[in-house]
């Protein structure tokens, strides 16, 4: 669940990072995931975090897609669907549905990884966001490392 979730704060806040010039959001937390869909072509991740925009305007986050790679293997590819709009001046809980798309074969090889201590997630695309209208695209490229231990979502209860 953990991988997820980061998978989720990475899109997010990449996503704000060098669109305008702005104070940085605040991430305060994840305050629910569920998995309404899992299966081995995609999975369905019901998000909702708590995030502070200290900005005197709201940003905008539109609909955009990043890839996913474990150990240089493309596994899928996340899509956010809808724009979320984040309130000026406000801390807010935030919900949305991200979509993963994999590759195949890409949910029977996170099962290997289960074992690992170590495990490189690269996040890479463009994500696109706006304020006051003007629109940007910011390329992603990020490594992250996880423990196997974190794809515990994966195993079935």
């Amino acid at each position: 669940m953990k991988i997820v979730k980061w998978i989720a704060i990475f899109v997010l806040i990449f996503s704000l990072q060098g669109c305008f010039e702005f104070e940085n959001v605040n991430f305060k937390g994840i305050e629910s995931v569920k998995l309404p869909k899992m299966d081995d072509k995609e999975i369905l991740v019901d998000l909702s975090f708590k995030l502070e925009n200290p900005n005197n305007f709201n940003i905008k986050l539109k609909p955009s897609q990043i890839d996913v790679f474990v150990s240089d293997k493309k596994m899928g590819t996340v899509h956010l669907d809808k724009k979320i709009v984040f309130k000026k001046k406000k801390e807010n809980v935030y919900s949305t549905q991200i979509k993963v798309k994999l590759e195949d074969g890409a949910f029977y090889s996170l099962f290997k990884l289960v074992t690992k201590d170590e495990i490189p997630v690269r996040f890479k695309g463009k994500i696109k966001g706006s304020v006051f209208g003007i629109s940007k695209k910011i390329d992603i490229d990020q490594v992250k490392n996880f423990s196997g231990k974190d794809l515990n979502f994966l195993k079935k209860s």
